[in-house]
């Protein structure tokens, strides 16, 4: 009885080293696959690293280009608005210069008893007129100069089109 107890004893240590291997050979294969799988991740991890350091190289050189594109447009479009907006100063000038040499107030029939009153009062109305003209001149010259505002927005907006940025206002 001694020697089959023994026997079993012996048995179950040669049952118990051989799950023991078992469960090394499956813990060494596990790792050596996990092992794999990090080295392919990590390989992957670093080429979309790169592709994505390349494309943002490339995109920040594309957003210089465009910014020193749209520099030079905004340039010459405050240039030109520049330019119309004196001009338009200089015509609004003019006609307030050619203005203030005549009289608005019609001159008085030769016939007239009193050349200075014909149902208004000469000087009264003249300035009157005079006012509402000055005030006409600078809602026009307001509006005018809006308008040449606007023009040179939609130069700009029309130039972007044209220089490849439509989504750029």
């Amino acid at each position: 009885m001694k020697h089959q107890r023994a026997f079993l004893t012996l048995q179950l240590c040669g049952y118990i080293a051989i799950g023991m291997g078992a469960a090394m050979l499956a813990t060494g294969g596990f790792g050596w696959i996990q092992t794999n799988r990090l080295d392919t991740v990590t390989k992957a991890y670093a080429k979309f690293v790169a592709e994505v350091k390349v494309l943002g190289e490339q995109a920040e050189q594309d957003a210089k280009a465009m910014e020193a594109r749209d520099k030079k447009l905004k340039e010459q479009t405050d240039a030109a608005h520049k330019t119309t907006v004196a001009r338009l100063n200089r015509d609004l000038k003019r006609l307030r210069d050619d203005n203030a040499r005549r009289s608005l107030v019609p001159a008085a029939p030769a016939t007239a008893s009193d050349p200075d009153r014909a149902c208004f009062n000469r000087g009264q109305l003249g300035l009157a007129l005079s006012g509402f003209e000055r005030g006409v001149e600078e809602i026009v010259g307001a509006g005018a100069a809006a308008v040449a505002g606007l023009d040179s927005a939609k130069a700009w907006v029309r130039d972007q089109a044209a220089a490849g940025n439509p989504g750029r206002p």
